[in-house]
């Protein structure tokens, strides 16, 4: 196995670190995310919110620290998935400025999604 690249080593915790906060946060205080998933039809949100809560916090780190760092971008491509489409369902609005904000997030996401494909990759092909 090959020694990660400085950009590597830098970009990991970058990608890692909204994941880390946010999931710790939400670990923390679950309340309003639980009310947010309740209110998108999320099935369990009681369990659901903490759960991926803690992917997320897991999964950072793992990336972060390069532990694990396919599996840990592939568990927070997952929890990106689910909480974009459960959180941000843009297709479904009719106020067309709640619409434009959803969907900008929604992009936002994909754009990181993509960057946890790529970190996966960059570590699959030094493998």
């Amino acid at each position: 196995m090959s020694r990660a690249p400085l950009t590597t080593v830098i970009a990991r915790p970058l990608l890692s670190a909204g994941f880390i906060t946010g999931g710790w946060r939400t670990l923390r205080d679950p309340a309003g995310l639980t009310a947010v998933a309740r209110d998108a039809g999320v099935p369990f949100p009681e369990v659901a919110v903490p759960a991926t809560s803690a992917a997320m916090v897991g999964g950072g780190v793992a990336l972060s620290l390069g532990i694990a760092p396919i599996a840990g971008a592939a568990t927070l491509t997952a929890c990106l998935a689910a909480a974009t489409y459960g959180v941000h369902p843009f297709w479904r609005m009719e106020d067309p400025q709640a619409r434009t904000v959803h969907r900008t997030a929604l992009v936002t996401n994909l754009a990181v999604g993509a960057g946890l494909l790529l970190a996966a990759a960059e570590a699959r092909a030094r493998r």
